[in-house]
């Protein structure tokens, strides 16, 4: 199929317009360059800023570190010394100081970490099981008792009691003797006397004496606890090793060692004037009692006694 005639046409006029473009586009172009060959030549300013004059200067290489390795840290290795650099000018490329100082120092080596100590975990040591609680002793005490013997209610006598605290010392001191019938009968008495160091929860014996007055005349018994040395003596020339938490057999009326809900026999560790022995109290029952005081929690012991002992 042939174009239309008009549209050739069209075609070959504007190729006919793009010839002529470009003969006038070469003529300008030979036109310019036969000017600029043509015309003398043009000298531009120069914008380029002068150079200072070139400076250069030489130093030695600092002296290695004679630094004496210890035991936390380790010897440091220094680089082996090099050779004086020879710097040569160069007009082109301006040095400074600075940068030839640079150059010429060694680099520094990383100080290593020093290793972390060694971190101590501490160990919880169980705690000990407390003690329970002792009752509050008082400062002042009157105490008045009726003497039985056997079962049949036969009182033979009376007891007094009197407890003293101030300033960190007690004194306790008791008297037995025999009452109506059998004080005539049997005249006896018997006075104790214990003094020593006092908490508010604990009595510590220093002196024991026990005087007895009978028929046969007047007794006088003593012993004395020596607390630094763990020894008791006793006023007959005998002595014993005393443990931590002995009584007289005056001062144990008033505090039993502490002592758990589970025990049922316990033995404490006695000094009478003559001698020092274990005693083995049997925990019969606790009791409740109503006194003027209000109520009191109580126990009731009783002594276990030996094959023909008293």
């Amino acid at each position: 199929m042939r174009p239309p005639r008009r549209t050739l046409l069209t075609l070959f006029k504007s190729l006919s317009k793009s010839s002529q473009r470009m003969a006038l586009a070469v003529a300008a172009s030979l036109l310019l360059h036969s000017l600029m060959l043509l015309l003398p030549p043009i000298e531009l300013p120069e914008f380029e800023a002068k150079l200072p004059p070139l400076t250069a200067k030489l130093e030695a290489l600092p002296k290695p570190s004679t630094k004496v390795a210890t035991k936390k840290e380790k010897p440091k290795t220094q680089p082996a010394p090099q050779p004086n650099p020879v710097v040569q000018a160069t007009p082109e490329i301006p040095i400074m100081e600075s940068a030839v100082a640079a150059a010429s120092a060694p680099e520094a080596a990383e100080p290593e970490p020093e290793p972390a100590p060694p971190v101590e975990i501490a160990q919880e040591t169980p705690a000990p099981p407390a003690e329970p609680q002792r009752p509050l002793l008082p400062k002042h005490a009157r105490l008045k008792f009726n003497v039985y013997q056997g079962e049949g209610n036969f009182k033979v006598g009376e007891s007094s009691h009197k407890l003293d605290i101030e300033d960190g010392y007690y004194t306790l001191k008791a008297s037995v003797q025999t009452t109506g019938l059998v004080g005539i009968l049997k005249n006896y008495r018997m006075v104790q006397t214990s003094g020593g160091e006092a908490s508010a929860y604990v009595l510590k014996p220093d002196v024991f004496t026990e005087e007895v007055t009978d028929s046969s005349g007047k007794k006088t018994n003593r012993a004395e606890f020596d607390w630094s040395n763990n020894k008791v003596h006793f006023s007959n020339g005998k002595e014993a090793s005393l443990p931590k938490h002995a009584q007289d057999i005056l001062s144990i009326m008033y505090q039993f060692p502490p002592m758990s809900k589970q025990v049922e026999v316990i033995t404490i560790n006695i000094a009478t004037g003559k001698k020092f022995e274990e005693y083995r109290f049997e925990i019969m029952f606790a009791e409740t009692l109503k006194t003027p005081m209000g109520e009191l929690q109580t126990v009731h012991f009783r002594k276990l006694h030996r094959a023909n002992e008293e």
